[in-house]
C-alpha cells in the first residue's frame, strides 16, 4: 500500500547532454559545475534544519504513544470524541527528501471506545448490543466491522509545506467506499532513547475532516453532523536495520 511521488530534477541536464554531441570543452564545464553546485546546496539543505539527525529509514507505530480520535457534533450542542485503541501505520520517511516518503495505515473499527458511561441496554432494550462501544462498532448504520473488518488508508502524495509541515494526500478505505483524504501533518522532532538502542523515534501530529456520508453512513443525521474531524498525534519507530535492509532489498 505505497505509493510514493518521486521529483526527478536532473532530467533536463540528460537531454542537454544528449544534444551536446562533440560540443567544446566551455560547455561540458558548465554542465558540470552546475550539477556539482545543485548537489552541494542539496546536501547543504538536507544537513541542516528540523531533519538534520533523522534517519532515512522504514518507521512503524510505537503503539503505547500513539492516539486517534474521531469527533462529530452532537444536536449541533457539544463535540463528542471516539477514540480508537488498536491501529498500526508503516511510514517510508525520507528525511532528505521528504515529499518522497510514504505511509500505510490500518484501523480496526471494533477497537472503537466512548467515555459515555450510561446504561446502553435501558435506553435500547431491542437492541442486539449490549454497550454503546459494541453499537458502533457493529451495527450497520455505523462502523459496520462484521461486514468492513478493516479501515485503512494508504498515501498517495506527500507535500512540505515548511520546516515541520506538510500534507499528505491519500486513499480512505471505510464501508466498501474509497474516497481521497488530505492530511495537514506536523512533524514533533526526532528521539533516541536507551531502551530502543540506536534506533530514532520520531513524532508526529495529523488531522483532517471528511464527510461521513461521503462514505455511505448517514445514519441519525441531524443529530449527529456529517463532518468528522480525525485528528492522530503519536510516534513512529525506526524497524530493526536488518528488518528494514531486508524490506529493501525485497522490493
Amino acid at each position: 500500500m505505497k505509493l510514493t511521488t518521486t521529483f526527478l530534477a536532473a532530467s533536463s541536464l540528460l537531454v542537454l547532454a544528449a544534444c551536446s554531441g562533440a560540443e567544446t570543452d566551455t560547455s561540458d564545464t558548465a554542465e558540470t559545475d552546475t550539477v556539482e553546485t545543485v548537489e552541494t546546496d542539496t546536501d547543504a539543505a538536507a544537513s541542516e534544519g528540523p531533519l538534520a539527525n533523522v534517519a532515512t529509514a522504514t518507521y512503524s507505530i510505537e503503539p503505547t504513544h500513539a492516539f486517534l480520535t474521531a469527533t462529530v457534533m452532537h444536536n449541533g450542542l457539544s463535540e463528542y470524541t471516539l477514540s480508537f485503541t488498536s491501529f498500526d501505520g508503516t511510514l517510508d520517511f525520507n528525511a532528505g527528501d521528504p515529499a518522497s516518503s510514504s505511509l500505510a495505515f490500518t484501523i480496526d473499527p471494533t477497537s472503537v471506545w466512548t467515555h459515555f458511561p450510561g446504561d446502553y441496554k435501558a435506553g435500547h432494550p431491542d437492541s442486539p448490543h449490549d454497550s454503546w462501544t459494541e453499537a458502533l462498532a457493529q451495527d450497520e448504520g455505523f462502523m459496520n466491522a462484521g461486514a468492513y473488518p478493516q479501515i485503512t488508508f494508504t498515501s498517495t502524495e506527500v507535500t512540505r509545506t515548511g520546516d515541520t509541515t506538510g500534507t499528505v494526500t491519500g486513499d480512505l478505505a471505510f464501508l466498501g467506499e474509497t474516497q481521497p483524504v488530505t492530511l495537514d501533518v506536523t512533524f514533533n522532532g526526532v528521539a533516541n532513547v536507551p531502551w530502543f538502542g540506536t534506533r530514532d523515534i520520531i513524532g508526529f501530529d495529523a488531522v483532517t475532516t471528511i464527510n461521513r456520508s461521503e462514505f455511505g453512513q448517514d445514519a441519525l443525521q441531524g443529530m449527529i453532523s456529517d463532518e468528522v474531524v480525525v485528528e492522530f498525534s503519536g510516534e513512529f519507530l525506526q524497524q530493526e536495520a536488518a528488518e528494514t535492509d531486508a524490506e529493501t532489498d525485497g522490493n
